[in-house]
């Protein structure tokens, strides 16, 4: 690297310092300007891990979010890039988990299936039932989706083949089924 990408590369560490000085008293300016910058980065990021477009737009939002929350907290000596990908790498690892959480219960092992106590067959009859209701309670084209997707095996793209639908609203109606579902089942996993 040259003179100039010293100087390049010494301009932009000021002006992430005094952003996270600005940041850190809760300008709304310098928010903006921090997402402005920082949008697509932490988008494409999340994205490659995700592979959901409104998953990954939605981590990231809420990257943005928790940094502008706990803004009070940020440590201005160091990097504001750092801080940025560390929560991203969080959420999104948060959401990863969360998705995983919610599609084992579909892929109950064979242990629990053919449990030898009557408390694991309680559990594995009361996630069911659980299931089943907050299926059947899901809309309909909702649920034919979620259907098509969990219990098939279609992909979204053969989904919205079949249904005549764009693979966005796919992804988007399988989230909302599963955010749905979250709510009947949250008590299975406190």
């Amino acid at each position: 690297t040259g003179p100039r990408q010293v100087i390049i590369s010494f301009y932009k560490c000021l002006k992430m310092d005094k952003l996270a000085t600005e940041l850190k008293k809760g300008s709304i300016k310098a928010l903006a300007q921090f997402f402005d910058e920082n949008y697509i980065k932490v988008y494409n990021f999340c994205f490659s891990f995700l592979r959901s477009k409104e998953e990954a737009e939605e981590v990231t939002q809420d990257v943005f979010i928790k940094i502008w929350k706990s803004r009070e907290q940020i440590n201005v000596e160091l990097s504001l890039n750092g801080l940025l990908f560390k929560v991203a790498k969080n959420l999104t690892l948060n959401r990863i988990r969360d998705i995983k959480k919610f599609s084992d219960m579909y892929e109950i092992s064979s242990t629990m299936q053919t449990g030898n106590t009557t408390m694991e067959e309680v559990l594995y009859r009361e996630m069911e039932l659980t299931l089943k209701k907050g299926i059947d309670d899901l809309p309909d084209r909702r649920k034919m989706i979620f259907e098509l997707s969990r219990f098939e095996g279609l992909s979204n793209k053969e989904i919205g083949e079949r249904m005549n639908i764009s693979v966005n609203t796919v992804e988007g109606q399988i989230r909302k089924a599963i955010k749905q579902l979250h709510s009947y089942t949250t008590s299975l996993f406190d």
